[in-house]
């Protein structure tokens, strides 16, 4: 049986496996020069962006069948939190009809805004019929998002 050592000498004149894809590359290039007068072009390293949102306030918006607003709350979460792919963020936002009338209420928006105060994403719901939030009922909206 031959040492191990033996057998790897062909790698050795190769020039270890290290050498192995720039001799690959070096070769299809020459092949690409030769038969379409062009050379591969270099692969780059594409670079890492950051995909996370940092979110410093968040609003519940009320709406009426009309898509009128009729209240909106802006919440502090005590300060910029970063939110990165694959974090789940759930928001529940209260509300109390402090008037003496009923409120209708057709659909909800919550916007998660930057530290700028631009609204960074926005998501909700619609209601089928109205929900009807009668004085000094409380309802709490809630919605839940990834990014």
């Amino acid at each position: 049986m031959e040492p191990l050592n033996n057998s790897l000498g062909w790698l050795r004149r190769a020039g270890g496996v290290s050498a192995w894809p720039r001799s690959v590359e070096g070769r299809i290039g020459d092949w690409l020069q030769q038969v379409f007068g062009r050379t591969a072009a270099p692969v780059e390293a594409q670079p890492e962006t950051s995909s996370s949102l940092r979110i410093a306030r968040y609003t519940l918006v009320l709406m009426d069948p009309d898509g009128q607003v009729i209240w909106s709350k802006e919440w502090d979460p005590g300060g910029p939190f970063e939110f990165r792919p694959h974090q789940r963020l759930s928001i529940c936002c209260g509300f109390t009809n402090h008037s003496p009338l009923e409120a209708e209420i057709a659909e909800y928006e919550i916007e998660l805004m930057g530290e700028d105060g631009v609204v960074v994403h926005r998501f909700g719901d619609s209601f089928g019929d109205s929900l009807i939030v009668a004085p000094g009922q409380r309802q709490v909206f809630s919605a839940e998002w990834s990014l």
